[in-house]
């Protein structure tokens, strides 16, 4: 294939394609600023050669819009608006892309055509005003904009009157709500319960750290002492002291011995945690029992003439 030849005709066919010819027609070239005014782009070439139009041109003196309803196969008509003056007002050049049915491409483009920026004043005014500004119209409102109007208002004068009250008159703290204190025993019976409940579930050294806190806890409480500072042995001799534990202390002994023996000695007395559950039990009961009647006791009328 001879490859040189081929390229040769090529170029000799191209050469044979006339270029069409762009013709650009504003309807007037006398115009003002802002004012709109239509501009007809034409192309005249060989029959199937498709144009490109451009949707827009702007070089940010004049805008052209395509009117696509106007326009056809072979021209464009363009809505047109002028913002500059001077040498700058003018439509710029157009650069239209077009293709022949045998595959040649190639761009065709305009002239710039100055345009005769007009004033809009007039003349023979002695205090000129631009020409284009309208006079004021009146607003014609209708009956809806006056009800929407008024309930606007309204709403905005009940919005105002609630927020100035509120100001003025700030609204009343409500009272703190008082929760009841938690007596000692109820304290110590949630404690047992609980952990009756989930004892299984521990190790002995865990069972008898808890139920002690418990007793001492409870002890502390009900009988004014810092019982939960004490050693073993001294939790021992107040409870042995005190006539409303001393009914007790053989068997809070034992209990005590039973957990140190498993905080510090690894023994286990599992078997027993229910006894040792009611024994707290016994002396939370008896300890509220006798302090109920004490104080049922010093409240009494014959209680009252001893003392004066």
């Amino acid at each position: 294939m001879n490859f040189p030849g081929l390229a040769v005709a090529l170029l000799l066919a191209q050469a044979q394609t006339p270029t069409p010819a762009i013709e650009v027609r504003p309807s007037s070239t006398n115009v003002s600023i802002g004012e709109r005014f239509q501009v007809v782009v034409e192309l005249r070439g060989p029959t199937g050669v498709t144009y490109d139009f451009p949707n827009e041109i702007s070089d940010g003196s004049v805008d052209l819009i395509q009117n696509r309803s106007s326009s056809t196969a072979e021209s464009a008509v363009y809505d047109a608006q002028v913002f500059a003056i001077g040498e700058s007002g003018r439509i710029p050049e157009i650069e239209i892309q077009y293709r022949a049915q045998d595959g040649t491409q190639g761009t065709v483009r305009s002239r710039a055509i100055p345009l005769n920026i007009v004033s809009t004043i007039d003349p023979a005014e002695q205090n000129p005003a631009p020409a284009d500004f309208a006079p004021p119209q009146p607003i014609q409102a209708s009956r809806e904009f006056w009800i929407a109007s008024g309930l606007a208002g309204l709403l905005l004068a009940a919005l105002l009157f609630f927020l100035i009250r509120r100001l003025r008159f700030p609204k009343k703290p409500s009272d703190p709500s008082v929760t009841p204190a938690v007596t000692p025993e109820e304290e110590a019976v949630r404690s047992l319960d609980k952990l009756g409940s989930a004892q299984a579930a521990r190790d002995p050294k865990a069972f008898y750290i808890q139920i002690i806190q418990i007793l001492k806890q409870y002890l502390e409480r009900r009988l004014e002492a810092p019982i939960l500072e004490m050693t073993s042995t001294e939790t021992l001799g107040f409870v042995k002291a005190h006539s409303w534990t001393a009914p007790h202390a053989v068997a809070l002994r034992d209990l005590v011995t039973s957990a140190d023996l498993a905080k510090f000695g690894g023994a286990t007395d599992a078997p027993h945690a229910e006894k040792q559950i009611q024994l707290v039990r016994d002396v939370v009961s008896r300890v509220d029992r006798l302090r109920r009647a004490e104080i049922a006791l010093s409240s009494s009328p014959d209680a009252a003439r001893k003392t004066a």
